[in-house]
């Protein structure tokens, strides 16, 4: 069973670190201390109407080293990260302030503000368009920007976060929602800033392994 890295976004195992106590004292020896080594998972109850039993644990990621904080209910079979708060990455070669927005929204998901996840994938929106220099999102269409596929994605989350900034909506956004209009943004974001500039370096390699022959 693994668990995905809340700070790599890599899976890994769910073995819990071992955490050395050199203040512990032994119970035979009860003048002496030594260290002492125990995996770090506690069990608490939940104050909800009837118990729920919740362990949460430390673990270290194979693939970065670090550690995280996870929880799994006694119902669960899976452990969840739930610190540091995960949140979906993106690639370094979109720019900011583009980027740290498309992180706080996603931040906004991470933690269940599901019409602020909506409402920043907008601003996100904004400053792409502000980054390319046009006045909104037909301009991105009609300049080649992007394809009336994402045109159509990115009027969805303009529309929503119309929705939810603009009107008084009694239900609340789904998960489900958020994370499709989370999806569209980041579709858009790699098609704009990230394919063309991989597509360049890929260019550039052909050409450098032609020169060689």
């Amino acid at each position: 069973m693994s668990v995905i890295c809340p700070i790599c976004s890599t899976p890994t195992s769910v073995n819990p670190v071992l955490i050395r106590d050199d203040m512990a004292y032994l119970p035979e020896e009860s003048t002496e201390r030594r260290a002492v080594y125990g995996k770090a998972v506690v069990h608490a109850i939940t104050d909800d109407v009837s118990p729920h039993y919740v362990s949460y644990g430390i673990f270290q990621c194979q693939a970065c080293d670090k550690r995280f904080v996870a929880k799994k209910h006694i119902q669960d079979r899976e452990w969840v990260p739930i610190y540091p708060i995960p949140h979906k990455s993106i690639a370094e070669e979109v720019p900011e302030p583009i980027k740290g927005e498309f992180e706080e929204a996603s931040l906004c998901f991470a933690v269940g503000a599901y019409k602020a996840c909506a409402s920043m994938c907008q601003r996100t929106q904004e400053s792409l368009c502000q980054n390319k220099e046009v006045s909104g999102l037909n301009e991105l269409l009609s300049s080649g920007i992007i394809s009336q596929a994402l045109f159509d994605r990115a009027t969805e989350i303009r529309l929503w976060a119309g929705i939810v900034k603009h009107k008084p909506i009694h239900e609340p956004v789904s998960e489900e929602d958020a994370e499709e209009l989370l999806r569209y943004l980041g579709n858009i974001l790699d098609h704009v800033y990230v394919e063309p500039k991989r597509l360049d370096a890929l260019i550039e390699k052909r050409k450098q392994l032609e020169k060689k022959e």
